[in-house]
């Protein structure tokens, strides 16, 4: 028996060195989980009705090669397919049909598009459709194709515009008509009575030009601009200049009409002007008002004076602004710009927009109406957009301003313009702009989020969801089989695999960019190559001495 026993002892010391070995072996095999050797000891079978004191061993047996399946170092390696699991799961593999679990993340791209291990196994995951995460387990693809365009349908400015800047006076935007306000800056009314004694009222109109303090004069009698033979009552041209001067003003001949202004101020000004208005009514009588300073008297203004028309060019005709890119349907880029003009002291800006510089759409159309107004509170937070001055404004719902006609390629294309959360404080004037249009692009890249997502970017700085890794746990994991190339398959004793998503559950996240390394600890395992050693050679001693005994007994005479 006791060469038996020495037999077994020098079985197990191989046993032992062979596990050793193979974990020294894979210290640097990504995955790998090292194994350890569980011994148990062999007893004769007993004689009936003998005690125990009398049972001689028979040796050593190896009961069980268990792995460890503690986590290993993760590494970080700079490659976006490599990933490992933070925590507990597998990575889910297909291997021709059959399913085996790894922890090796050192994964790559197939000719297809499929993300695949280094022999060649299809990794399991969850694909998008339109963005969407699917339910059902399959190879996880990397489709390779360009992204399409988008064209920008919202536009988001949080701006702040500073409270403390200088207001730009309104300006007149049309030609004059005398059943719109906004196309002249002052009107005056007066009557006169013609050689039969009938009275007419006399209305004059002033309509600011481009010359400084200069205004071009109309005049309707009884509401028309010509006499009954046709003839404008008042030659066409005529301009008056007013001169400021010192001193405080009398007399309010003047009402003022004045596109955006925010209400009539004082102003001290001189005039030198002299015309005449003269025509035929329709009873044939001649009609004729001449108007000199004496006549004209002092003059009420709006606060502010009259400006040129709005110019994107033009620095002096707007407050604020700034440009930045959008897309068409396409993916060509064009420019949005866009200009805040400070109103009075109201807390009131008119907004202008312009794409590619231009303000109107190919029919002439302009992208917002005119007096257009972005109004804040008197703590500089935002109360709404506007289309109109006080009275006359209109609310736009939400904040919320739509341009169109802008897109070459689609007419119809609509942008929402939106200013949530911009202010008007006393700070130099700031703005964030976010659109949602892009152009095409082609793909860059992609790398694994901490959920396990398979994120793609490209080229047009656009990212896209293209999948999520599954990961499996077993309720034995002890249980598992090694199948090879640091892989497991499930067993009797495992369970089945529960397969799920990164993060939840009880399953572990994902280390985009890293590797898990072996778990082998190198100077345990030379420690126990070391007594592995030692217990062959003290069983091969054993063995030795059983055949020096043997052999004793053999010479005896």
């Amino acid at each position: 028996m006791g060469f038996n026993t020495a037999l077994s002892g020098i079985k197990a010391s191989a046993d032992y060195l062979g596990v050793t070995g193979n974990n020294i072996a894979n210290a640097d095999t990504t995955g790998f989980k090292k194994s350890r050797i569980e011994f148990g000891d062999l007893y004769n079978t007993n004689v009936i009705g003998s005690g125990s004191s009398n049972t001689i061993g028979s040796g050593v047996s190896v009961n069980n090669i268990a792995q460890d399946f503690s986590a290993g170092n993760y590494n970080d390696t700079g490659n976006n397919l490599d990933v490992a699991v933070d925590g507990s799961g597998f990575f889910v593999i297909d291997e021709g049909g059959v399913q085996t679990y790894s922890r090796a993340g050192d994964f790559k791209l197939d000719e297809d598009g499929n993300l695949v291990t280094n022999d060649g196994g299809f990794v399991q995951g969850y694909n998008a459709v339109n963005g969407a995460i699917g339910g059902t387990l399959e190879n996880l693809q990397v489709p390779t194709e360009r992204i399409a365009p988008q064209a920008t349908t919202e536009v988001d400015i949080q701006v702040n515009l500073n409270s403390s800047d200088e207001d730009v006076p309104a300006y007149i935007a049309q030609s004059f008509d005398p059943t719109d306000p906004d196309t002249y800056t002052y009107a005056q009314t007066t009557t006169q009575t013609d050689g039969a004694g009938d009275q007419h009222v006399i209305t004059l109109y002033y309509a600011k030009s481009e010359d400084p303090n200069t205004y071009q004069v109309y005049a309707t009698v009884g509401g028309e601009l010509q006499d009954s033979t046709g003839t404008d009552w008042l030659a066409a041209d005529t301009f008056v200049t007013f001169d400021d001067a010192d001193g405080t003003t009398s007399g309010t001949a003047y009402s003022a009409i004045y596109s955006g202004n925010t209400g009539p101020g004082v102003g001290d000004i001189g005039t030198t002007l002299a015309f005449t208005i003269t025509g035929t009514d329709d009873d044939g009588d001649t009609l004729t008002r001449t108007f000199d300073p004496a006549v004209a008297g002092d003059v009420t203004t709006p606060e502010g004076n009259a400006r040129e028309s709005f110019d994107p060019d033009d620095p002096e005709t707007y407050t604020y602004n700034n440009t930045n890119t959008i897309y068409d349907s396409l993916g060509e880029s064009h420019t949005i710009g866009y200009y805040f003009i400070k109103q009075g002291e109201n807390n009131t800006w008119e907004l202008k927009v312009t794409v590619d510089g231009e303000s109107t759409d190919s029919d002439g159309n302009l992208f917002l109406p005119e007096d257009t107004i972005v109004q804040f509170d008197s703590s500089g937070n935002l109360t709404g957009t506007f289309t109109g001055y006080e009275p006359y404004t209109t609310p736009v719902p939400a904040t919320d301003l739509t341009i169109t006609g802008w897109d070459p390629t689609n007419l119809a294309g609509e942008i929402e313009l939106s200013f949530t959360d911009s202010t008007q404080y006393a700070i130099t004037s700031t703005d964030t702009f976010g659109q949602d249009g892009y152009a095409a692009g082609e793909l860059q890249g992609v790398s694994f989020d901490e959920d396990g997502y398979l994120i793609a970017t490209y080229t047009n700085q656009q990212t896209a969801t293209l999948g999520q890794i599954a990961l499996a746990t077993f309720d034995n994991t002890d249980g598992l089989s090694p199948s090879g190339n640091t892989g497991w398959v499930a067993s009797s004793s495992s369970g089945a695999a529960n397969i799920g998503k990164p993060n939840t559950g009880t399953l572990g996240s994902i280390k985009g960019g890293s590797l898990e390394e072996s778990n082998v600890d190198l100077t345990s395992e030379l420690v126990a190559l070391i007594e592995a050693q030692r217990n062959y050679q003290a069983n091969s001693k054993t063995l030795e001495t059983e055949n020096t005994v043997t052999q004793t007994i053999i010479n005896l005479r």
